[in-house]
């Protein structure tokens, strides 16, 4: 009889430290995280905060990584894990948030440069009609014509990129043409 109350004792024991062992997944915050980064995405934080925006889904990561190694564990604790879950809804938060100012930012520079575009396509045509015509200018003449009214044209393309709200794309749009534009600049006056 004592041997059976010893063994229900311990049986009674290892069950309560399996069942106080086991912590429950915590899949209430591992919604909330996902949840924020794909908020965050929807803002474009990553295409306007990238760093920050990798940062929260790397974190991310590292959870579900420990999430699933303790799942697999006899013994789950998941405090790990929901540490890290809440340092990647957190990041994910303030990705979103940082996006409004980038965004600002960037359709800034990009009016900035779209307005310098009628300038440098002056100058550019000036420096044009200045370059020395002689044999065999005649067909380069016409190319660097063509180039020069091509970023002209392109005015239109970045202006309606900027309207959209692309201004990632009008800003590398409008850098382009002016990078072109100066060297046809420069090669014009050779």
């Amino acid at each position: 009889m004592r041997v059976k109350a010893i063994l229900i004792f311990v049986f009674t024991a290892f069950l309560l430290v399996a069942l106080t062992g086991c912590d429950d997944l915590p899949q209430q915050q591992i919604d909330e995280a996902n949840a924020a980064l794909d908020a965050a995405k929807k803002a474009e934080a990553d295409k306007y905060v990238p760093e920050k925006y990798n940062a929260a889904k790397q974190a991310l990561d590292r959870a579900m990584a420990v999430v699933q190694e303790e799942e697999s564990s006899t013994f789950s604790n998941f405090d790990e894990a929901r540490n890290l879950l809440a340092e990647a809804k957190t990041a994910a938060e303030e990705a979103a948030k940082a996006v409004p100012a980038k965004k600002e930012g960037v359709k800034g520079e990009a009016e900035a440069l779209l307005a310098q575009i009628p300038d440098a396509v002056k100058t550019t045509m000036d420096a044009w009609r200045r370059a020395p015509r002689g044999k065999g200018t005649r067909e380069a003449l016409q190319q660097y014509k063509a180039e020069i009214e091509q970023a002209d044209a392109q005015q239109a393309e970045i202006k309606t990129a900027v309207e959209n709200g692309d201004y990632l794309a009008a800003r590398k749009d409008a850098q382009t043409v002016l990078k072109k534009l100066q060297s046809l600049q420069g090669e014009l006056k050779r």
